[in-house]
């Protein structure tokens, strides 16, 4: 099997392209399991395995214009990274970015960047990430979802089965809606619908929203999780609406088992943009 660098399917340069993928290989506050700096080109190399044809879409991804640009330079401070970022983003108008952490931290510097407004974060994971810090610091793995809100985003997260007492309290004081993976799957796609209307979405996967037989190379696994086949009926329900998305907090297994999701994750919701924009 040939095997490059690059995402498999890259096949435009940047200023042609309506996806860019690019790496945030950071992982500084992973609190148990670190590793997911080096999930950015773990999932590229995975993406050779896979064909470019999606049967669930019926779509073949050598008919979308995706570029893979490379990582972004994660040396220095947190502030550095989300400036470089933000720099990188500039100019992305009427592109999708597709970020690869790296773990959950990484999503504050690419929202920082898109400067949306009037949006729906949309965040698989097991976790609320709903602290004002951990060890120390605002801007940790454990406290993402608490600075995107801050940021002004309407939050919901799917999947959620760890937190404190205090993160569950804060919100539902705040009104952010949450879905436990033991809820039934088409009523949380219903209510996603709802929930979203004709906003713009920007969607974060965080994979240890997957139960660990299905993603097993993760920072912070948790039981009981959900099953990522999930995410076909949230892509095909809501996928028009999302402007940007990642894909965070693998930690690439030897089986390359959890990479390997991650990547198909990618092709999957690219697939279905296609695939929409034909019918």
């Amino acid at each position: 099997m040939h095997i490059d660098s690059f995402f498999a399917f890259h096949n435009s340069n940047l200023e042609d392209a309506e996806f860019v993928i690019f790496g945030i290989p950071y992982d500084a506050t992973q609190s148990f399991k670190p590793g997911s700096r080096f999930a950015p080109n773990a999932i590229r190399e995975a993406s050779w395995n896979l064909e470019s044809y999606s049967p669930f879409f019926d779509f073949d991804l050598e008919f979308a214009r995706i570029c893979d640009a490379g990582n972004v330079n994660v040396d220095g401070r947190f502030e550095d990274i989300v400036e470089r970022v933000s720099d990188f983003l500039k100019g992305m108008r009427g592109k999708i970015p597709v970020a690869l952490g790296g773990e959950h931290t990484v999503t504050y510097a690419v929202l920082k960047g898109l400067k949306l407004e009037d949006f729906v974060y949309l965040v698989f994971d097991a976790h609320f990430d709903l602290r004002e810090e951990f060890d120390g610091s605002g801007f940790n793995h454990a406290c993402t979802t608490r600075r995107v809100f801050e940021l002004g985003a309407d939050v919901v997260i799917v999947g959620v089965r760890s937190g404190t007492k205090e993160e569950l309290e804060f919100a539902k004081a705040e009104g952010i809606r949450y879905f436990h993976p033991w809820i039934d799957g088409k009523k949380v796609i219903s209510e996603l619908r709802r929930i979203v209307g004709d906003r713009d979405v920007y969607l974060s996967i965080d994979v240890d929203a997957f139960d660990p037989a299905f993603a097993p190379g993760v920072s912070t696994p948790e039981p009981f999780g959900l099953n990522p086949a999930i995410m076909l009926e949230v892509f095909d329900v809501l996928g028009d609406r999302v402007v940007g998305m990642d894909v965070v907090e693998v930690v690439p297994d030897q089986n390359k088992i959890t990479q390997t999701l991650a990547a198909k994750l990618i092709v999957e919701f690219i697939a279905q943009s296609g695939a929409k924009k034909r019918r």
